[in-house]
């Protein structure tokens, strides 16, 4: 099962690797906005810091994600 993480060949283009780093990004952008900004936004009375906290974490990893695939698109 080893062997799959050694491919010499790109299995995606570097198009589709800017496609998906685009995705990533645009995913990190909408996990922050509904999971971080919109509980300061829309004033409620009790905001779940968990919630907030797994947003922030989320969205990074989306963010981290995304400039790891645009790194590897150019590599190619």
């Amino acid at each position: 099962m080893q062997w799959i993480f050694f491919i010499e060949k790109p299995v995606l283009s570097v198009g589709q690797f800017n496609r998906l780093s685009n995705i990533f990004d645009n995913g990190g952008q909408v996990i922050f906005g509904a999971a971080v900004l919109s509980p300061f936004i829309s004033g409620i009375a009790s905001i779940n810091i968990l919630v907030i906290i797994l947003g922030g974490i989320g969205a990074l990893l989306c963010w981290v994600l995304s400039v790891w695939l645009a790194k590897r698109g150019e590599e190619l």
